[in-house]
């Protein structure tokens, strides 16, 4: 890509500062990770706008943390559907999708959602690319965009008339980004949620979990208190919470608070829940996959009332 364009797609890492964006101010610890997640997806996007080859990736991948490493795909997704737009390119988002889709399908399926939120024209060219099942994640990562960078118009406004489950799939990317303008405060996060209509709460839990789960930092503390807060949607939020588990599981990078954290709030492993949740996806995979991620958040959410009667 000419240099020029490069600098013109490019964005600055302070962009994701908390006195940038404005955002609830947090505990200084909490602030710095929810920050370095901000800024490892823009390298990972940043990078695409360069990269030459996949090996370069790879490498740059290779030097991120644990913590980090979903993330800066999740920004190389967005990246290589945004260099898709370009005219005289070879396209890149079928081979990252190929590269990494298997090793980490939510961030790089919500990923490609942020571009989205810019390139609307680009929908369906780009859901068509998608995998049947895991689609729907684009929608949440147009709802966590929107949270992110214009949180006032998402909280109050409809889903940009979307309709069906793409409408539930950005509440719970909306509920992503809740957890990061709430600088990772359950208290706050609910307090936001109670104020936005009551039939997109579900969902916006479900993003709240995930995001709690997977970005943090929580513990044991943090994860029975969205349970108690979350109360008739508790199941929702725990639905979140085993997605976002089974992700690090694949990864190899859950962290011990995180495990203590699941733990404590399914009442079994995070191997065993990783288990169920992928045993459940590859059964309703292979029968129903355009619909299939609805379907199986709502069995994650029934095995989990069904966990707590017992």
């Amino acid at each position: 890509m000419p240099a020029i364009i490069q600098k013109f797609l490019a964005l600055d890492p302070k962009r994701v500062e908390f006195r940038v964006r404005g955002f609830d101010l947090a505990e200084k610890s909490h602030e710095e990770r929810l920050e370095a997640i901000g800024k490892a997806f823009l390298r990972g996007y940043n990078l695409m706008l360069a990269v030459r080859s996949f090996g370069e990736i790879d490498q740059a991948l290779a030097q991120e943390s644990d913590l980090l490493r979903g993330f800066f795909i999740e920004g190389g997704a967005m990246g290589s559907a945004l260099v898709d737009s370009l005219p005289f390119r070879k396209p890149m988002l079928p081979r990252y999708l190929a590269r990494f889709g298997t090793r980490f399908p939510i961030l790089v399926h919500a990923g490609v959602g942020l571009t989205i939120s810019k390139l609307s024209w680009r929908e369906k060219g780009i859901l068509a690319e998608l995998d049947p099942f895991y689609r729907w994640l684009a929608y949440d990562g147009r709802g966590y965009h929107n949270m992110y960078f214009e949180p006032e118009k998402t909280l109050a406004g409809p889903t940009h008339m979307l309709r069906g489950y793409a409408a539930r799939a950005y509440d719970q990317g909306a509920g992503r980004g809740i957890w990061f303008i709430s600088g990772a405060s359950v208290e706050k996060a609910a307090d936001t949620i109670a104020t936005m209509a009551s039939e997109r709460r579900p969902d916006l839990w479900a993003g709240v979990g995930l995001a709690l789960c997977y970005a943090g930092p929580a513990g044991s503390r943090e994860f029975m208190a969205a349970k108690k807060l979350a109360g008739d949607h508790a199941a929702d939020m725990a639905t979140g919470v085993a997605l976002a588990g089974a992700a690090r599981i694949k990864d190899q990078s859950l962290s011990p608070e995180t495990r203590e954290g699941i733990t404590a709030l399914w009442g079994i492993t995070p191997e065993a829940l990783a288990e169920r949740v992928e045993a459940a996806r590859l059964a309703i995979a292979s029968s129903q996959p355009d619909r299939g991620y609805a379907i199986w958040r709502d069995k994650i959410a029934g095995e989990f009332v069904a966990q707590q009667s017992a």
